[in-house]
């Protein structure tokens, strides 16, 4: 499996199964976070938001 971090840049390079991989694997915390909103499109709406911010997200270099 991928590191996050693989993925992040295979997500801002255009692929978009790298980009559900990561949605999935935050699906769990999505999902608690919406039940916290309690709004009817709150998952969608966070979901959105996580897609933005992956496809936004600054990857520093470590120098390796």
């Amino acid at each position: 499996m991928l590191q996050l971090k693989e993925l992040v840049l295979k997500a801002q390079r255009g692929d978009g199964e790298a980009l559900m991989i990561i949605i999935n694997q935050f699906t769990p915390a999505i999902k608690k976070h919406a039940r916290n909103l309690g709004y009817e499109d709150a998952e969608a709406d966070l979901k959105a938001w996580a897609c933005r911010s992956i496809m936004n997200y600054k990857i520093r270099s470590t120098g390796n």
